[in-house]
């Protein structure tokens, strides 16, 4: 298991490269601008844990994307480069090598979150307001943030069973909350469908259908027959 493990993460060191300069480099820029504007101005817009709370919250979402790639990447890349047809012929089971791939995918997405949620609250909590840095982060943006990291991950690792294009797959991942957020707001404001509650749907279905994605995602790459 261990050596599979280390392959996916060799397979995956572009997306998780992608991955951290989407997560830290808000962070970094935002806070270079603002330590700038100290020293040359003397004076902040906003207190730092106000800006720690914001970008971090930003930082996250923006980081998201890298799971979607992450999850279109995970089986498609090996029929991309034909390596499939020789890892089916090695001694490890079918279900050794998904479970690999899901224990990577799962386990770098809690290691952004983790970082991501770390960094924000220890930078609010440095600044010495961590109750309002706290209440910003757990309004409305967090949960929406989670609910289509879930259906980013199950929509590009379904596709990702099916096809033999990392690009398509993480594509039609990055695409699939957009289309389930246009699909309710059809519903709302064209439909009659006025007292529907937007956040309440997309979470519901955006957790739903990618929880169901990612299964039938394993299942569809354990029944299939390589290429």
């Amino acid at each position: 298991m261990s050596a599979l493990l280390w392959k996916d993460l060799r397979v995956n060191r572009l997306v998780l490269i992608i991955g951290a300069v989407l997560l830290l480099g808000p962070l970094l820029v935002g806070a270079g601008i603002r330590l700038y504007c100290l020293r040359r101005y003397g004076v902040l817009s906003e207190p730092w844990c106000d800006f720690w709370a914001e970008t971090g919250v930003f930082s996250l979402g923006l980081s998201m994307l890298s799971l979607a790639l992450l999850g279109g990447n995970a089986i498609a890349c090996e029929r991309a480069d034909r390596s499939a047809e020789f890892l089916a012929c090695l001694p490890p089971s079918r279900r050794l090598v998904i479970a690999s791939k899901a224990i990577v995918v799962i386990g770098i997405g809690l290691l952004i979150w983790g970082i991501g949620l770390g960094v924000t609250y220890g930078a609010a909590a440095l600044a010495g307001d961590v109750q309002e840095a706290v209440a910003r982060i757990r309004g409305e943006a967090l949960p929406a943030i989670a609910h289509t990291a879930v259906l980013l991950v199950g929509a590009g690792w379904l596709v990702s069973s099916c096809l033999s294009s990392p690009a398509i797959a993480s594509g039609i991942g990055i695409a699939s909350p957009i289309l389930l957020f246009a699909l309710l707001s059809v519903l709302k404001y064209y439909y009659g469908y006025e007292d529907l509650d937007m956040r309440f749907w997309y979470g519901t279905l955006a957790v739903g259908l990618g929880v169901t994605g990612f299964a039938a995602g394993v299942v569809h790459y354990l029944r299939r027959v390589e290429p």
